[in-house]
Parts: structure tokens; C-alpha cells; sequence
């Protein structure tokens, strides 16, 4: 009679893990999928709110590197030179200036990725223009974001006093005589990216304020979060 017991007890005890079981492998499957688009070409493999200021280099021998050398495309810039970005990066930013052209307004990619080489070319030339660093921090080879491949310089195309539609690039400044730059800033986050380097977070961040500098983190989600709360990647990231 104890052993049928017994037997019976653990029947019991199989049901209800199986059931458990069941339930949670369903929690799991039923659990709201990533909704961005461009969710499939997110690599598994990088970190997509990887910080890189003057406290923490890029590491050029990484894994991150390595992966990301293997997940880079081309896309044209507003010159029509083909600019290496990280594929996630690019097909988000595709969709984004497909939402902002259905708003009238058309943005593009300056520059994206960068080499060692590239940002050392960057540095020298804005280094050595009157003035520059009096007014702007020209980032040092090694310790900017360009070489993620998940930092975008945005222009916009924008007539100018004349009537005559040229490419701006979005300084502080033009952001209070462009009304089409509140709209990229507001749209951003719809899109997977946030203001890298907002204006009053210049203590925290290392730089000046850049609202031509957008930055891809992965999901619209993350995006959101960072941008609703007034937040910078570092305070997001570290907490600060």
C-alpha cells in the first residue's frame, strides 16, 4: 500500500512539474518579441551601449572589434562615397530618414565609422583650424565612438536664405533657427537612437554639446528610455 502510495505521489509531483514547466516555456515563448524592424540584424555578439569617452578607449583588439569588422556595410553619404556603418545601425537609420521624408524634412549620413587612421585625420584637421578648441573638444584617436560603428554624424537638407537647398550639419546654434532639428531629436528614439551628446550633460559626457551626433543603442525600447528621461548614455549606463 505505501509503495502504490508512493507512486502515486510522485505521478502527482510529475503533473504539476510538467505543468510548471509548461507554463514557463510558454511565459518564455509568449514573451513580447524585440518590434523593431531591423531586430534580425542585431549581432548578438556586440554591445550596443558600449561607452567610449576619455575614462574608457576603444579596444581595437577586442571581441567586440572582431565581430564588428564582420557586421560592417557600406552606405552612401551625402557626397555619394561609400561610408562603412554597423548593419543594425544603417537599416534603423534607413528607416528613420523614410519617417522623416513622409514629415517633409531629409536627413543624411556625414560619417559613420571610423578607423584609427580616420580619426586621427579628423583631429588634425579640425585641431589645427583657428579657434576650433577654443569652442569645440576635437575627440583624440582611440576614444571616440565613431569607431563602434554605431555613431552617426546627421546633416540636413535645408534651404538656406537664398532659397537654394544645401546640407547643414546641426550645431547649437542652427537648432534655434531649423525648425526640422526638434523634429529629427523628437523621432530619434522611434528609431533605436538617442542624442549622444545632449546639451547640459557636457560634465558628464567629456563633450560639448553635438546634437549632429546620434547614436544607435540597439532598440527603440532602450532608446526611449535614455531619451524620455532626459538621459545621457553615460548616466543610463553607469548610473552617474
Amino acid at each position: 500500500m505505501k509503495i502504490k502510495n508512493s507512486i502515486v505521489k510522485l505521478i502527482l509531483w510529475l503533473v504539476v512539474f510538467a505543468t510548471l514547466f509548461s507554463a514557463t516555456c510558454v511565459a518564455t515563448f509568449a514573451a513580447a518579441p524585440n518590434p523593431d524592424p531591423w531586430a534580425k540584424a542585431i549581432d548578438p555578439n556586440l554591445n550596443y551601449l558600449l561607452i567610449v569617452n576619455d575614462d574608457h578607449p576603444y579596444d581595437f583588439t577586442s571581441a567586440y572589434d572582431i565581430f564588428l569588422q564582420k557586421d560592417l556595410v557600406y552606405a552612401a553619404d551625402i557626397y555619394g562615397y561609400a561610408t562603412p556603418i554597423e548593419k543594425a545601425a544603417f537599416l534603423a537609420f534607413s528607416q528613420l530618414q523614410v519617417a522623416l521624408k513622409e514629415k517633409g524634412m531629409t536627413i543624411g549620413l556625414y560619417s559613420a565609422y571610423r578607423t584609427k587612421d580616420d580619426q586621427q585625420w579628423v583631429y588634425d584637421y579640425y585641431s589645427n583650424l583657428p579657434g576650433w578648441s577654443e569652442t569645440n573638444k576635437v575627440v583624440k584617436p582611440g576614444y571616440s565612438e565613431h569607431h563602434t560603428g554605431l555613431l552617426i554624424n546627421v546633416v540636413i537638407l535645408y534651404p538656406d536664405e537664398n532659397g537654394n537647398e544645401i546640407w547643414y550639419t546641426e550645431t547649437a546654434e542652427r537648432q534655434q533657427t531649423i525648425p526640422f532639428f526638434k523634429t529629427l531629436h523628437e523621432n530619434l528614439a522611434d528609431y533605436g537612437f538617442i542624442d549622444r551628446y545632449p546639451a547640459g550633460k557636457e560634465k558628464v559626457t567629456g563633450v560639448p554639446c553635438e546634437p549632429y551626433e546620434i547614436r544607435f543603442v540597439g532598440t527603440s525600447q532602450t532608446a526611449h528610455e535614455i531619451m524620455d528621461h532626459g538621459l545621457c548614455l553615460e548616466e543610463y549606463v553607469y548610473g552617474q
